[in-house]
């Protein structure tokens, strides 16, 4: 397997640390590549030139993390990342609603400097910091296992830390940064924190 991959970007990330926990790592070629350079290659494996591709042994190609993470569950060994019911999957949704809201602010700035300030930007404040306050709420009923909900919030986190260092994103979810901190030196933690 080819997984298509930017170091920063939180979709990648949830790949990355399901393959780690799935010990599928080893298995697949990660090749790092710039989204906004529009490599042939990665063009060719993905026309919307959009991180996580994954290009199966088989030649499928997987464009959208939650289908990459559901072919996973489904050819690949436990644990599942898509388990739990809906308590779980609801808590992960909201995990990954924050960080899809923050990954807009980015985007948004590349094309308008005043980006934050704007209708569309306040809105995606709001939703990082009413989206954590409801994750951190919920948390400690679906950490349990380490599945989509864990590697979301922590992903979520550590996202917002690296992206808006100017906010206390971890005052918002202490559940969430506690159960983070703990969870430090688990190689699917510690192997794939953002670095740009």
């Amino acid at each position: 397997m080819k997984l298509y991959a930017n170091p920063t970007s939180p979709f990648v990330r949830i790949v990355r640390m399901a393959l780690i926990e799935k010990g599928l790592n080893e298995s697949v070629d990660t090749a790092f590549v710039d989204a906004w350079a529009d490599d042939p290659a990665f063009l060719d494996a993905n026309p919307a030139g959009r991180v996580p591709t994954l290009v199966t042994d088989d030649g499928a190609r997987l464009t959208e993390a939650l289908l990459i993470l559901g072919h996973l569950d489904a050819t690949g060994p436990a644990p599942a990342m898509l388990a739990g019911g809906p308590t779980a999957l609801s808590a992960a949704g909201v995990a990954i609603g924050v960080f899809d809201a923050a990954v807009a602010v980015i985007i948004g700035r590349k094309s308008a400097p005043d980006f934050d300030a704007g209708l569309v930007g306040t809105k995606r404040f709001r939703t990082m910091r009413e989206g954590l306050r409801r994750l951190d709420a919920v948390f400690a009923s679906v950490q349990e296992a380490f599945g989509l909900p864990a590697i979301a919030a922590i992903t979520t986190l550590d996202y917002l830390v690296f992206r808006f260092p100017d906010h206390d994103w971890r005052g918002l979810c202490p559940n969430v940064a506690a159960f983070r901190d703990a969870q430090a030196d688990r190689p699917s933690v510690r192997d794939t924190v953002p670095r740009g």
